[in-house]
């Protein structure tokens, strides 16, 4: 999925006409998708060795969370309404990211996996955020991370003896995850590019929310109240975070 990501993303950056970046702007572009694979790594490892019940939201909570207090260590100001409607955004994470009762293990063995890939998460926001500031324009950032990540997954794969699963023929699954992953890193890029890093980076991790809508409305899935209380919190912090005052 990352090189059919790559492969759209880099279609996006050259017809958009925007000159290639700084080397800075680079340099920041690839450490944002090396550390945001790095935690999609640890992420689900925690998944696999830890509750998902704990793992999903703290991941989830750190990486929404880190980038507001770096925004404002780069001097960014948040009105009193968006403070409030990241706070809500926060909650509705950490709400939405929970599986329902009976789900996910009971062992809290990979908390600290999920601390570790909610930091991979926030240092792709922050990354992205200063490649931007770099002078990287507002499109190239996301093939050069995307380069950066599959250097990475690939060097991964060659040590554990793991290529031989890799299929020849993507999908079409494949390409629409691909399509669909490029869109929404287009998409944060183009709200850090008009805005500020901290509501971007907030309202960009309120992915699980859509995930919740979408099982409902496709797959019949029942949403418990934790979700639906955190679907409420998701858009009321949207709300307050767009509101200019």
């Amino acid at each position: 999925m990352e090189s059919v990501g790559l492969g759209f993303a880099l279609a996006f950056a050259l017809l958009s006409g925007d000159s290639f970046p700084s080397p800075a702007g680079v340099a920041w572009s690839a450490a944002a998708g090396i550390a945001g694979v790095i935690g999609l790594l640890a992420f689900y490892r925690g998944l696999a060795t830890g509750s998902m019940s704990l793992v999903a939201p703290v991941a989830a909570v750190v990486g929404a969370g880190l980038p507001v207090l770096a925004g404002h260590v780069f001097g960014e100001q948040l009105t009193r309404g968006q403070v409030v409607g990241i706070l809500a955004a926060l909650a509705a994470v950490a709400l939405v990211s929970r599986p329902g009762e009976g789900e996910g293990g009971d062992g809290r063995g990979g908390v600290w996996l999920a601390l570790f890939a909610g930091l991979g998460f926030a240092a792709y926001f922050v990354g992205m955020d200063r490649a931007i500031a770099a002078g990287a324009g507002s499109w190239w950032p996301l093939p050069i991370a995307r380069a950066g990540s599959i250097v990475v997954t690939g060097a991964g794969l060659v040590a554990t003896g793991q290529t031989h699963d890799l299929r020849r023929v993507a999908t079409p699954l494949i390409l629409l995850c691909g399509l669909g992953d490029t869109l929404g890193n287009l998409g944060f890029l183009a709200a850090r590019s008009v805005g500020m890093l901290g509501p971007s980076a907030v309202v960009a991790s309120l992915y699980p929310a859509v995930t919740v809508v979408l099982a409902w409305l496709f797959l019949s899935e029942r949403l418990s109240r934790q979700h639906l209380a955190g679907v409420a919190l998701a858009f009321a912090g949207i709300m307050l975070i767009a509101l200019p005052v």
